[in-house]
């Protein structure tokens, strides 16, 4: 067998479709159901029911199912350490985060350049929407994410690197900044968010913000990046509620800041990783990890 067929019994396995599965894997259908056809011949066995409306394993396919599994992780992790030692020794780091790990981040990639100078760090900003986390491939060796976004599951470790909170944001020279923050003022203004789908536990945040102060804001515009937001808010076209660390890292001279001290709103923020890692530059990293951020957190 090869592992063509393989990846193809497997995408059909968890699609209980052969057209899900050759769209999944880019192949025409045909193709699918020849691997699919050659496996089963080699085998001896057949590994699916298949009629006109639907697919599902045979207690043969179900056997076989996590030695699949097996095969392609085993392929995938050869694949990683011969181009890992196909790079050299210094190798290469790959890492996605979202805007408010940025300064945590940077803290963190400062010493690791410090210490491995020619190690290559590939950075990637992702939304705050819950990540694809690939089953079979990932192709990031750490993720700085909201710890509520974490994936379920045992195949991913975190250590916890920094608590946020939310604040009102309004133009420089707001009047709200003469006194201490009154949500009473802020029913006649009108709000800009970022938008559900970019990120959905800020916007149900700050919906709960709100709503614990008998209120429903007057949300004049959404948008899918924070930097629009604090644009049009430093524009004086409305305000907003974000977390602390973004309006003092993009635009603080158009914004100021209002802390909302009445009410809990922090966030937690971790960097994860896949357990297993075979990454010899990525230890490196998980090393300044652990040393900046002792695992000792509360989970």
């Amino acid at each position: 067998m090869d592992l063509n067929q393989v990846n193809n019994f497997l995408s059909v396995a968890q699609t209980l479709s052969f057209s899900g599965a050759a769209r999944r894997n880019g192949v025409p259908q045909s193709t699918v159901s020849r691997h699919i056809s050659d496996l089963e011949a080699e085998l001896g066995v057949k590994l699916f029911y298949r009629t006109k409306r639907d697919v599902k394993l045979t207690g043969e396919g179900r056997a076989f199912l996590p030695y699949a599994k097996e095969m392609l992780e085993t392929a995938r992790k050869a694949n990683h350490v011969v181009k890992q030692l196909h790079e050299g020794a210094e190798g290469r780091l790959s890492i996605a985060t979202i805007i408010t790990s940025s300064m945590v981040l940077a803290d963190c990639l400062r010493e690791f350049g410090k210490r491995y100078p020619d190690i290559l760090v590939d950075i990637t900003y992702v939304s705050g929407c819950e990540p694809e986390w690939e089953e079979r491939e990932d192709k990031y060796d750490f993720h700085f994410l909201h710890r509520d976004i974490l994936p379920e599951g045992d195949d991913f470790d975190f250590l916890v690197t920094h608590t946020d909170h939310l604040g009102v944001v309004v133009p420089k020279g707001h009047p709200m900044l003469q006194e201490p923050l009154n949500f009473s003022a802020l029913k006649a203004e009108k709000f800009i968010m970022v938008s559900e789908e970019e990120s959905p536990l800020l916007y149900m945040q700050v919906l709960d913000v709100c709503r614990a102060h008998h209120f429903s804001p007057q949300i004049i515009n959404r948008f899918d990046t924070v930097k629009s937001v604090l644009l049009s808010v430093g524009a004086g076209l409305g305000v907003s509620i974000l977390p602390l660390a973004i309006p003092r890292m993009i635009l603080p001279e158009l914004v100021e800041v209002i802390p909302i001290d009445d009410m809990d709103t922090s966030v937690t923020y971790v960097a994860a990783w896949k357990k297993e890692i075979l990454n010899p530059a990525a230890l490196l990293f998980l090393n300044i990890l652990r040393e900046r951020f002792p695992d000792d957190e509360n989970r």
